[in-house]
């Protein structure tokens, strides 16, 4: 029996980073998750070289990392995230927090309790 999964969003908690022991180690495993969610395409090597997952290998997945200060924020772009989703902060804070994201990490997507910032 196979369980087919279609998830288009994977969101790494505050309690999941912890239990992890840190945000580089449990963007790791959402990474793993995320790809065991791709469907191989049958290709040579010489196909292969070059060539980048599409929507339609499953590439699509997003991780996204809760940061709920400018701490977690610097370490979870210096991880290589690429989705953020701030959470417990204010108006104030949080297009604070968006202006030093948009300054390390142009391609950078923010969403803050649930609303895309960015």
């Amino acid at each position: 029996m196979s369980i087919a999964m279609a998830v288009s969003k994977i969101v790494v908690t505050r309690a999941q980073i912890a239990a992890a022991g840190g945000v580089k180690v449990a963007l790791e495993e959402a990474l793993s998750l995320a790809a065991l969610q791709m469907t191989p395409r049958a290709m040579t090597a010489y196909e292969a070289v070059g060539s980048a997952p599409t929507e339609e290998d499953g590439a699509g997945v997003m991780v996204q990392i809760e940061v709920q200060n400018e701490e977690e924020l610097r370490e979870a772009i210096g991880s290589g995230a690429e989705a953020l989703l701030l959470v417990g902060v204010d108006g104030a804070e949080a297009r604070r927090l968006e202006e030093i994201a948009g300054g390390l990490r142009e391609d950078l997507r923010i969403e803050k309790a649930g609303r895309e910032e960015r």
